[in-house]
């Protein structure tokens, strides 16, 4: 595995969207799971603007669980607090899929839920 495949997978994962920009391509695709597909650097970075820009008018605190990299993809699940001006929280748990191929990142999985409480995936709650 490449250290620099892992670090990109984590700046994109962290909201830090501009630091991964340069290793994107037309190619590029990220499959935001049961929303929309968006296909290509500028749409990639287009909406990236728009995620960056509620990320700024709320207060963020991401929590990164696991970390997965093999040679080409890299895997990373976590959680997000999300609180807004009167302190509402919304809460979520995610995982992104990462594949590069030449150390462009080709593709993005994007599985994302609103869950009803913070830390639901720390808990151990297995039936």
């Amino acid at each position: 595995m490449k250290q620099i495949i892992k670090e990109i997978a984590l700046q994109f994962s962290s909201g830090k969207f501009e630091n991964c920009y340069s290793y994107m391509t037309e190619k590029t695709q990220w499959n935001i799971i049961g929303e929309k597909i968006l296909q290509g650097k500028e749409n990639i970075i287009k909406f990236c603007a728009e995620t960056a820009k509620y990320f700024s008018e709320v207060t963020t605190d991401f929590q990164i669980s696991n970390i997965v990299a093999g040679e080409s993809c890299v895997a990373i699940d976590g959680t997000a607090v999300f609180t807004n001006k009167d302190n509402k929280k919304t809460f979520v748990s995610s995982c992104d899929v990462y594949r590069f191929e030449n150390d462009k990142l080709i593709q993005i999985n994007f599985y994302c839920i609103t869950t009803n409480k913070e830390g639901l995936t720390n808990e151990k709650n297995v039936e």
